[in-house]
């Protein structure tokens, strides 16, 4: 019987929403066959055998039940083991019809007879369609369904014998324990089959369609008319042609109409474990229960078996669970490592940034947003190790590498290999912007021993990418992607550590949104400055702090300078950001001198505001408009500024100076030109890079390159700073050489301006600003250089 052609779906040829004509006219037959059967048993005048209807009646209905489900093995592909099992079954239950009818039937028949065989048949053959039929209904169903089904039957045959083994002995039946043994077969058959639909319709829940209930009408039916038969012959009353006949006839009427139901879409969702869980409890429940009673009331010795054998089928399928138990989460654990390393691979670190991008915005909701971020590293030239010294030497090297990162990383931080040379790792929860700074730092750090390789010492660089969340992005790939950005660029910096800007990102879609919310911001005010202060060594007094801007995100939450100041020097927002934290940082001025703080406030400069000319007319007027004295402000340059464009810079910086504001120099020692330009600029203040003062203790050359700084500067009339002080044996080995400022960490970080002023509180009222002739006050200076991956503002 051929399926139309738009029946197709897929892989699998689907059973109809109509049934094709031939099927519908055979169904019909079938149903007037029932009926006119049936009608027979009730019109005869007494039961006996009738040849025409018990015989060729009864058999042909067999045979088209039989035909019905092989044409629907044969004509359609979806499922057809299945229904090759089943079509198996019914095809011997017909043909035990066809050898009843023609060689038992008779006065002088026999129990069991040659026919009985064939009868059986049908229950194993049923067994398998329908375990078949589930596994191909539900993803994932595991084997052990197969071993349920077997217990099941034990347990409910366990419990049939308990209740009903005396009814049918042999003694009963007459007859041996082959005879008990048939006669018990079918109703136990039976309900086997009638436990394993069961069983299925539970696991299928609402996907369960009609066919799975015409199955258990079919299969009901079949159990109360063996159950019946075995009672009447028990009790030597049986006869054939009585309506008890038809019940098998409607059976399979039943399965022949399930055949035919329209197939639905196989599901992809797995079954609820508590559904397949079922089976087995209920097996052990039974099984135990014919056990225990065995003991208080004497019980058949098959039962007592049956029961044992339940409990076996059990213990067989708790074994093979455990099995696909143990299986699954070494495969789980093999697909979430990298087999190189032993780390966490790219699956398990995708898994673990949406967890705890998760847990963060929970966080947030509820106790306010909980930074985090991701480092990504990549080795240097790790082709060129590869291509030379062989890809054995280059997993080595990998091997070793993960080791060692591994030793810097801290309790809580996720360490992966995403492939190839590329390591990440996630930040716990709680990390601060500069923890993430210096646990990239410290990587990079610990690439400066040699590696011993297959009798080869190589040195190798790595470079780290830095994302925050949530400034950078909160989506966990996402965040991915810009720790990548940050790490091509890191590749191209001193210290090999970058964060990520928007303006690097290649994907100009955030770097819009960001311009225009920027532009937003200063319109709204959304710029704030944080001030840290700098001490004076000399007598611990604090007489000037450094403004640093801030970015207060409506939606990402308070944004340090790095993620938006390259973009603003770059799209031409400078000058009014610039501008923006003069303004606030000398009304703050104002009032704080309103207040009797004699405070300086130090400003930095970018290279877009050096070559506007009209700045310093930008600068007098704001100073004009808040009643602050020129010496309170102090304008921070670095050298690469002045190299930009010497001449225009230079002539800005004259005019400044003429204004009398104070100039620093910033980040000394990272330029190429220090000691040239200190010869012509009017500057009163050098500010020594952190990068020196931070391996000051450590590193014997960079203590000699401080002590020398800190007396070129006072040869010169300057006043030293030293940015980046992070701990008391630094700051006493600055206070010998005759720093004359000390500003970092170990005093305090970049505070609001109302924390601030407590912080000053508790260390007493701030001193007078000095004379003029003594050396200028060292201010506060507004983040806006190109800001260093580690730079703590």
């Amino acid at each position: 019987m051929e399926v139309p052609g738009p029946l197709r779906r897929g892989r699998y040829a689907m059973v109809p929403a109509r049934t094709p004509a031939p099927v519908v006219l055979a169904q019909r037959v079938l149903l007037v066959g029932l009926a006119v059967f049936t009608a027979s048993t009730v019109l005869r005048p007494e039961p006996g055998w009738s040849v025409l209807f018990d015989g060729w009646l009864y058999g042909g209905c067999a045979l088209l039940v039989a035909a019905l489900v092989v044409a629907r093995a044969w004509a359609v592909r979806a499922e057809r083991g299945a229904w090759l099992a089943l079509a198996g079954g019914v095809g011997a239950n017909a043909a035990g019809e066809v050898v009843y009818s023609t060689l038992v039937a008779g006065p002088a028949e026999t129990f069991p007879s040659i026919a009985d065989p064939l009868y059986l048949a049908v229950f194993p053959c049923a067994y398998v369609a329908l375990v078949l039929l589930l596994r191909a209904r539900v993803r994932g169903l595991p084997a052990a369904v197969w071993v349920d089904g077997v217990a099941a039957g034990l347990a409910l045959a366990a419990l049939f014998s308990a209740v009903a083994f005396e009814t049918f002995s042999s003694t009963t039946l007459g007859g041996s324990a082959v005879v008990v043994a048939v006669g018990l077969a079918y109703p136990l058959g039976d309900l086997l089959l009638l436990a394993v639909v069961t069983a299925a319709v539970v696991v299928l829940g609402r996907r369960a369609d009609r066919r799975w209930l015409l199955f258990a009408g079919g299969i009901a039916l079949f159990a109360v008319a063996d159950t019946l038969l075995l009672v009447r012959v028990a009790r030597g009353n049986y006869a054939e042609g009585t309506p008890l006949d038809a019940l098998w006839i409607a059976a399979g009427v039943l399965y022949a109409r399930a055949a035919w139901q329209p197939t639905r879409q196989i599901s992809d969702r797995r079954p609820d474990s508590r559904a397949v869980l079922a089976p087995p409890l209920v097996c052990t429940v039974a099984a135990v229960g014919v056990l225990v009673a065995a003991y208080d009331v004497p019980l058949p010795r098959p039962a007592v078996v049956l029961a044992a054998l339940a409990l076996a089928a059990v213990a067989a399928r708790l074994a093979l669970t455990f099995r696909e138990v143990t299986a699954l989460a070494d495969s789980r654990r093999q697909a979430l490592t990298d087999d190189l390393t032993g780390l966490p691979n790219r699956r398990a670190l995708l898994a673990a940034l949406d967890g705890a991008a998760t847990g963060r915005r929970a966080a947030r909701e509820t106790t306010g947003p909980a930074p985090g971020g991701l480092l990504l590293l990549d080795l240097d030239r790790f082709k060129e190790i590869n291509d030379s010294l062989g890809h054995h030497v280059g997993d080595e090297l990998l091997r070793q590498l993960a080791d060692r990162l591994a030793g810097r990383t801290r309790p809580g931080d996720l360490l992966a290999r995403l492939g190839g040379d590329e390591f990440a790792v996630l930040l716990a929860a709680g990390t601060t912007p500069e923890g993430a700074d210096e646990v990239a730092a410290g990587m990079v750090r610990g690439m400066a021993e040699t590696f011993a390789l297959d009798d080869v010492t190589l040195h190798v660089e790595a470079s780290v990418g830095v994302a925050l969340w949530p400034q950078h992005g909160q989506d966990p790939r996402a965040l991915l992607q810009r720790a990548d950005v940050a790490m091509y660029r890191a590749k191209s910096t001193r210290g090999r550590v970058a964060r990520y800007r928007v303006e690097d990102d290649p994907h100009g879609r955030d770097r819009l949104q960001t311009l225009e919310a920027l532009r937003a911001a200063l319109t709204r005010g959304e710029l704030v400055c944080h001030y840290q202060p700098k001490v004076t060594l000399s007598d611990g007094a604090v007489r000037s702090v450094e403004a640093l801007v801030r970015w207060q995100h409506p939606d990402r939450g308070l944004l340090t300078p790095d993620t938006f100041l390259p973009l603003a020097e770059q799209t031409g927002l400078m000058r009014p950001l610039t501008l923006a934290v003069l303004d606030q940082s000398l009304r703050q001025l104002r009032t704080w001198r309103d207040q009797g703080r004699t405070l300086s406030v130090a400003v930095n400069l970018s290279v877009t505001n050096l070559l506007d000319t009209d700045l310093p007319d930008d600068v007098a007027r704001l100073l004009q408009a808040h009643d602050v004295p020129p010496s309170a402000l102090v304008l921070e340059i670095t050298e690469s500024v002045l190299m930009a464009d010497s001449r225009r810079a230079g002539s800005v910086v004259d005019t400044l100076r003429s204004l009398g504001v104070g100039l620093s120099i910033d980040d000394y020692g990272t330029g190429y030109s220090s000691l040239s330009y200190l010869q012509d600029l009017p500057v009163d203040e050098l500010k020594l890079d952190r990068a020196f003062v931070g391996r000051l203790v450590a590193d014997p050359r960079s203590a000699a390159i401080v002590r020398s700084t800190v007396d070129l500067a006072h040869s010169l009339g300057l006043r030293l700073v030293a940015e980046g002080v992070e701990d008391a044996a630094t700051l006493d080995l600055l206070r010998g050489y005759g720093c004359d400022v000390s500003q970092g960490y170990h005093h305090s970080r970049p505070l609001p301006a109302d924390r601030l002023e407590a912080w000053l509180d508790a260390r007493g009222r701030s001193r007078p600003a000095p004379r003029r002739h003594d050396a200028p006050p060292v201010p506060v200076q507004a983040d806006r250089r190109l800001p260093s991956p580690l730079d703590a503002g």
